[in-house]
């Protein structure tokens, strides 16, 4: 093949990433911004990956869960979730505190409600896209080791774990908040298309990237 064609191709492949890499990263900015506009994420990080640390990260998400379960129970809106999680926050780092210290632990917890960037994230059958969300994240020790997290609101962190699926009912909850549009953008099918649909858009920006250098 001669060296012009093999140029034409090239050029033709490089302008159909882009062409693609556009289409796909500006449906999901667009979606991803209404959806984390109605959401918040709940996140804990472990202090390193020691299985210690991580047992002891899970016994703390189950512990806050837990006490907040009543408290958010009532929130029918972003709003009044974001104003139940700040008027309880000093109890939740005091309650983290408290499982880390019944559990032989020295080192402590730090809880906040803020914006923490995401990187692509299937809860249950439903598929987040990455950007920034708004999140409960309580920081363990040096905070070094793999994250737990789950939607706080509206579904409080009920996933079926047994079938690794968001039950129907709080489906419904997702549904009443989002967009049909944004709902839709977050299901998945038997391939989770949509799952798939993100990462190709991360995979592109590596391939331009690779022949950019």
């Amino acid at each position: 093949m001669k060296r012009k064609e093999i140029f034409g191709l090239a050029l033709a492949f490089g302008i159909g990433l882009f062409l693609v890499i556009g289409a796909v990263k500006k449906e999901n900015i667009c979606y991803q911004k209404g959806i984390a506009g109605e959401i918040i994420r709940f996140h804990v990080i472990a202090d390193s990956d020691r299985e210690a640390d991580q047992l002891l990260k899970l016994k703390v998400k189950e512990a806050v869960v837990e006490e907040l379960r009543g408290r958010l129970s009532g929130a029918e809106d972003i709003e009044e979730a974001r104003g139940v999680i700040l008027d309880n926050i000093e109890d939740i780092e005091a309650l983290s505190n408290k499982i880390i210290e019944e559990n032989g632990f020295d080192y402590e917890a730090h809880a906040a409600l803020g914006q923490a960037v995401f990187h692509i994230k299937m809860y249950g059958d439903l598929a987040f896209p990455a950007g920034e969300y708004e999140a409960l994240r309580i920081e363990l020790g040096r905070a070094e080791g793999k994250n737990w997290w789950c939607v706080m609101f509206p579904t409080l962190c009920y996933v079926d774990e047994a079938k690794e699926e968001i039950t129907e009912e709080n489906k419904e909850k997702f549904k009443e908040i989002l967009t049909e549009e944004e709902y839709e953008s977050l299901e998945q099918d038997g391939e989770s298309k949509a799952f798939y649909k993100l990462k190709i858009g991360e995979y592109l920006h590596k391939v331009i990237d690779y022949f950019s250098i």
